[in-house]
């Protein structure tokens, strides 16, 4: 690995937000520096690129402004960029399939859960227990004065239940003339969410389960009585399908009755044939949707959101469908019935004019002279595990480049075959378990590896694998961490075995650069506890980076899901001659290089270089010099997958004293553990990869109520909340428990909370297990 000369660029890695302009970005910014960090520009009249909003993707498709064609409003609800967007149609002709839609314009707030529906002819967006009409004078939407709806806004109401999802609908569901509502509800309480898999790999939680709920309407659309949710059943079994169930009713079939086509979590669509008549649905076992190839119909990634509307007016209900990156895509019902199921075309994504830079949702911008043309472009990472470039094609306005659209980085496989690069957990490649399939969340940093005179790219994801892609003309080329040691990957990752990628935790950025002055590219990184450590040559980790007091720093303590997560940049932003480091936050914090003391790098945290929030779980840093200065400039990548940009001049400053380090230790100081201590004395405690878990017996003095098992886990960042252990307690009689424990034959993997359970002289054992680490408790499978 010997080391290219050019000017030392950072990287990022993203998980932030924020939009466009002021009034665009829908953020209330009240002093003006706060607008100084801002989307990128384009910089570049007439460029066409992916119509996006930010973060998850609601569409509501509706002839917007009465000209005859149908026009996209798009609710996204993430903080940065929350807002209803407006993208006007202007091409005037109906069967126009694929406009090219106007930048958007924000019309006011947006709600998780957004669908629209038609009644009488009247638009309106829909959200739990509320809707939004169209002003009649005027057609706009008032986004903060919805109107309720006389309906449970949980139609879901089983005990235990985590709802996410909850999408509403008017739909006349028995052809009698009103409109009922059709609610589709996810539940989470049988996934959990993370770290329940085995060894092997096996996932031993639930699914996510996705029900849709009848609520009709016994009354008229004037004086509405809506009845007591019920769910819809196809076949014997109540419809469920993988969670986030985003429901469409049309007559898809042309036999006059409504069919019904349901998104999930994942990336595909389910087809509910209804076999009864159009007074009284009955509806068959659902089948996945197919393409034209008879393949399954999918979508890029996954928290689809499709809404059936004849879109090309040409007799036939298409599909509108969000994506969770933003984007929202046309699938076109090519009006074929193939096995009594409608075929439709692949999605094709709309377009609009370009605005600012988007590369996805959770962009990982990083700064290079990818073409070695002289200027430096942005290479990007993003939640689908592509790798995008952005090409600088020179000056544009403000000092800053005009740019072309992302291009997708193609790798060159065994084969020979080129595609494009990505990522993808699969079944069991998150921790956070099998839903989340259909991500990558790739994080990098360039820098010549090989030594050849061009930028290759350093990468880490999902998977938690730190891997290399050589640059050749432009198209990667896979190739392993030689130099790196064999090491295990984090602890909770029990099915992974030891390797020379598993240097870092998950969704973490790994920054190539010789930091230690000797010709060689080391690796800054986290290692696999969280410490930023320095592997030089990729070598062993050294936690080489302490803070003021001599402790080693620690920028992620939680274990399983709340691990890792950590994005940095490496580079010498105050001028001084030695490599600061820069990590995510609301925008990017600044720990500067202060000292070298007894073989360490001090580190002091400053604090944030810019004042506007721009992140929805976390944001990702880079570095540039777009106006050549001589002055780093802040680059900013965004969970909406915005790519922020903010002078160096702009940026915080801080005083002397805020700067200077205050260096007092003699020794290095041993790194932190975390030890949470239990707080109750009748608890019982256990310890797992994820962390301690504790249990205790709630006893009820009240005669009428019965004993309680409690218990909670820490995930190295905080103790959860109490929870209750769920079993089938007899009907009647107080019940009193006694004797909790951990069984002594409770291993990581599968941990045994037992008690007894006394009603009257009678007695049982009451034995429950945890595949999650403590964050569940269920039966034996």
């Amino acid at each position: 690995m010997s080391v290219y000369r050019r000017s030392l660029q950072p990287l990022a890695l993203a998980m932030g937000l924020g939009w466009m302009l002021l009034v665009q970005g829908g953020q209330l910014l009240s002093a003006e520096e706060n607008v100084k960090l801002m989307p990128l520009k384009y910089n570049n009249p007439g460029l066409e690129v992916d119509l996006g909003v930010g973060l998850w993707a609601y569409p509501l498709p509706m002839d917007y402004d009465g000209d005859g064609d149908l026009d996209l409003l798009v609710g996204c609800p993430d903080k940065p960029s929350n807002g209803t967007f407006y993208f006007e149609n202007t091409s005037q002709d109906p069967s126009v399939k694929m406009p090219v839609f106007e930048a958007p314009v924000r019309l006011g707030r947006a709600f998780h859960n957004m669908l629209a529906s038609e009644v009488n002819g009247e638009s309106r967006v829909l959200i739990p227990g509320k809707y939004f009409a169209q002003d009649p004078s005027t057609g706009k939407f008032d986004f903060d004065k919805p109107t309720g709806i006389s309906a449970p806004a949980k139609p879901l109401a089983i005990p235990g239940a985590k709802i996410r999802g909850n999408m509403w609908r008017y739909v006349d569901y028995d052809g009698d003339g009103d409109h009922d509502l059709i609610a589709g509800v996810g539940d989470w309480s049988d996934l959990v969410w993370d770290h329940a898999y085995d060894e092997k790999g096996d996932w031993h939680n639930g699914p996510l389960h996705g029900y849709v709920f009848l609520m009709s309407n016994a009354g008229d659309d004037a004086k509405p009585d809506y009845k007591k949710p019920e769910m819809i059943f196809a076949g014997d079994q109540p419809i469920d399908v993988f969670g986030w169930p985003c429901a469409s009713l049309v007559d898809f079939d042309g036999d006059d009755d409504l069919d019904m086509i349901v998104g999930n979590f994942l990336d595909y669509f389910t087809y509910f044939e209804n076999v009864g008549t159009r007074e009284k649905p009955r509806y068959q076992t659902g089948k996945e949707l197919q393409n034209v190839d008879g393949e399954r119909l999918t979508m890029h990634l996954q928290m689809i959101t499709p809404t059936a509307i004849d879109w090309d007016r040409d007799g036939d209900a298409d599909l509108i469908v969000g994506d969770e990156d933003g984007r929202v895509a046309f699938i076109e019902n090519t009006g074929e019935l193939r096995d009594g199921q409608p075929v439709f075309e692949n999605p094709v994504y709309f377009r609009q004019k370009a605005d600012t830079l988007k590369f996805g949702a959770l962009a990982t911008p990083y700064v290079s002279d990818w073409d070695q043309d002289g200027d430096d472009d942005i290479i990007c990472g993003n939640t689908a595990g592509n790798i995008g470039w952005f090409e600088n094609l020179g000056e544009g306005e403000g000092g800053l480049p005009k740019w072309a659209e992302p291009v997708l980085l193609n790798v060159r496989g065994e084969d020979g075959a080129e595609e494009p690069f990505r990522i993808l957990a699969g079944e069991n490649g998150s921790i956070q378990g099998p839903c989340e399939a259909k991500w990558g969340y790739t994080t990098l940093s360039l820098a010549d590896w090989d030594g050849d005179g061009d930028d290759d790219i350093i990468y880490n994801s999902i998977l938690s694998e730190v891997g290399v892609l050589l640059n050749e003309s432009g198209i990667l080329v896979e190739q392993d961490l030689e130099s790196a040691p064999v090491e295990s990957p984090p602890a909770w990752y029990p099915w992974k075995p030891a390797t020379k990628r598993s240097l870092t935790q998950w969704r973490t950025t790994p920054v190539a650069l010789d930091f230690d002055g000797d010709e060689e590219l080391d690796l800054v990184l986290m290692d696999q506890e969280g410490y930023l450590t320095l592997r030089r040559s990729a070598g062993e980790a050294e936690r080489l980076f302490v803070d003021e007091s001599g402790r080693p720093i620690r920028l992620a303590v939680g274990t399983a899901g709340r691990s890792g997560r950590v994005k940095i940049a490496v580079a010498d932003w105050d001028s001084d001659g030695r490599l600061d480091v820069l990590i995510n936050s609301e925008n990017v914090t600044w720990y500067r290089n202060v000292a070298d003391q007894d073989g360490k790098v001090v580190l002091k945290r400053v604090g944030n270089l810019a004042r506007r929030n721009v992140a929805g779980h976390t944001a990702s840093p880079a570095v540039s010099d777009f106006n050549r200065d001589g002055k780093w400039d802040l680059i900013v990548g965004s969970e909406n997958g915005r790519i922020y940009h903010i002078f160096h001049d702009d940026c915080i400053s801080f005083s002397g004293a805020e700067v200077a380090g205050d260096v007092q230790f003699e020794k290095a100081l041993p790194a932190q553990s975390v030890d949470p201590k239990v707080d109750r004395e009748d608890a019982i405690s256990f310890d797992s990869t994820r962390g301690r878990i504790a249990a205790w017996i709630e006893s009820n003095k009240e005669e009428a109520k019965s004993d309680l098992v409690r218990y909670r886990y820490h995930d190295g960042i905080k103790w959860s909340g109490p929870m209750t252990v769920l079993w089938d307690q007899p009907d009647s009689g107080k019940v009193e428990c006694t004797k909790l424990r951990f069984d002594p034959s409770s291993e990581d993997g599968r941990i045994v909370l037992k008690f007894d359970a006394q009603v009257g002289d009678a007695t049982q054992t009451v034995s429950k297990i945890s595949y999650d680490r403590g964050r569940s408790f269920r039966d034996s499978k």
